[in-house]
């Protein structure tokens, strides 16, 4: 008997007191896009790339993983993407419009157009009418080469599904 208090003893003074010890939590880090991220106010900024600049970062990555409501992205995006060249390299200050109708219907109406920068970026906080449908066209600098998208899309999100082989890449017309 004397032994099992002794060693109760010793477990008390090792654990730190009289109660018994619980197991840690196992909780998941907070990540960007999650609800339980903190976004700091002073990220929600005006933030639109501009033609020659070259400030932007992670090309190919999907941008609003970072620039949203739940991300520590400088500014909350409505669209973000990079454009790409033929051979997959990004393409230098690509142009991307926004319009109501596809090229199979005449494009109709411009809805607004974004310029991207050096590294092939293009985002902006600008408001869009998301989730509302658009056609996206992108071109190059020159408007010599472009793209269009021949369905709609409900997101700005571009680089979410444009990843690896299915990169924003502009040709010939």
């Amino acid at each position: 008997m004397k032994t099992r208090a002794t060693c109760l003893a010793l477990f008390l003074v090792a654990c730190g007191g009289e109660e018994e010890p619980t197991a840690p939590v196992n909780e998941t880090p907070v990540t960007p896009g999650d609800p339980r991220f903190v976004r700091a106010p002073a990220l929600d900024v005006e933030n639109v790339s501009q033609a020659d600049e070259a400030r932007s970062h992670n090309m190919g990555l999907n941008c609003l993983g970072c620039h949203q409501v739940y991300g520590p992205g400088r500014g909350r995006f409505t669209i973000g993407g990079t454009a790409h060249d033929v051979d997959g390299t990004p393409l230098v200050n690509p142009i991307v419009e926004l319009r109501t109708k596809g090229p199979f219907e005449g494009g109709g109406e411009l809805i607004t157009t974004v310029y991207g920068d050096k590294n092939g970026n293009f985002f902006s906080t600008e408001p869009l009418p998301f989730p509302e449908a658009v056609f996206p066209v992108v071109y190059s600098a020159d408007r010599s080469k472009k793209n269009a998208m021949p369905f709609p899309t409900s997101s700005g999100a571009c680089n979410h599904c444009h990843t690896g082989g299915f990169k924003v890449r502009v040709a010939l017309p």
